[in-house]
C-alpha cells in the first residue's frame, strides 16, 4: 500500500469453518519508517466481527486481524476494504479517519474455503433423527401393502366359487321342476346360458 503496509493475503481472503463460525485472518505489517494508522471496513458490515478494526502500527510492527461471521450465504459476494495513512505519534486514530480525505486502500475479495463449503453443504443436507424414523415407518407400511391385496383377491375367488355352487344347486332344482312340468324348456336354456357365461368369465379372469 504505497510502502506503508504489507497486506497478507493480497487479493483473496478465504474463510474457514472454526467452531461453527467462519473465520479469516489478515496480517498487516508496517514496512515504513513512520507511524501508520489502519482501519477495516466491509461491504456487509452487520454480519462480521473484526478484531481489531482500527489501530496504529509503529515502524516494523505487525498485527493479525481476525474476521468472524456466522452467515456463509453472502461471503463470496462480500468485500473487505483496508484503509491506511501516516499518523503522528500523539494523534487520536478515530479523529484521524474522520477528517482524513486522502488514504491508501486495499480491497480484498471474500470466499469460502473448499473444506468449509463442503462442511456447510453436508450440514444443510443432513437428515434429522425424526426424518429417519418417519422413513422407516413408511417403508414398513409399504411392505405390508401386497399381502393385503392378495388376501382381498382370495376372498373374491371364494365368493365366486360359492356363487357357482349356488347356481349349480339352482339348475338342479330347475331340472326337478321341469320333470314335474312346472318350467318350460326355453327358461331352462336361458339359465344354462347364464351359467356358461359366468364360468367363462371366471376362467378368463383368473387363468
Amino acid at each position: 500500500m504505497d510502502q506503508l503496509l504489507l497486506v497478507q493475503p493480497e487479493r483473496m481472503l478465504k474463510f474457514e469453518l472454526e467452531n461453527n463460525q467462519y473465520v479469516a485472518r489478515i496480517i498487516l505489517q508496517n514496512v515504513s519508517a513512520i507511524f501508520v494508522a489502519f482501519k477495516v471496513r466491509l461491504s456487509n458490515q452487520n454480519d462480521y466481527i473484526v478484531k481489531p478494526s482500527i489501530g496504529v502500527l509503529r515502524a516494523g510492527n505487525s498485527v493479525t486481524l481476525q474476521l468472524t461471521t456466522e452467515n456463509a450465504i453472502s461471503i463470496n459476494a462480500d468485500r473487505v476494504q483496508i484503509l491506511a495513512g501516516p499518523i503522528s505519534n500523539n494523534e487520536d486514530v478515530i479523529q484521524f479517519f474522520k477528517k482524513q480525505q486522502r488514504l491508501n486502500q486495499r480491497i480484498l475479495k471474500c470466499s469460502i474455503g473448499e473444506a468449509s463449503s463442503l462442511s456447510s453443504t453436508v450440514y444443510k443436507s443432513s437428515i434429522s433423527p425424526q426424518e429417519i424414523n418417519d422413513f422407516k415407518t413408511t417403508t414398513i407400511k409399504t411392505e405390508y401393502v401386497k399381502p393385503q391385496k392378495k388376501q382381498s383377491a382370495s376372498k373374491d375367488v371364494l365368493s365366486l366359487e360359492e356363487q357357482i355352487k349356488l347356481i349349480s344347486e339352482d339348475l338342479k332344482l330347475i331340472k326337478e321342476k321341469q320333470n314335474d312340468g312346472k318350467i318350460t324348456v326355453g327358461i331352462k336354456q336361458f339359465l344354462i346360458s347364464i351359467f356358461i357365461s359366468m364360468i367363462v368369465g371366471v376362467y378368463i379372469t383368473y387363468r
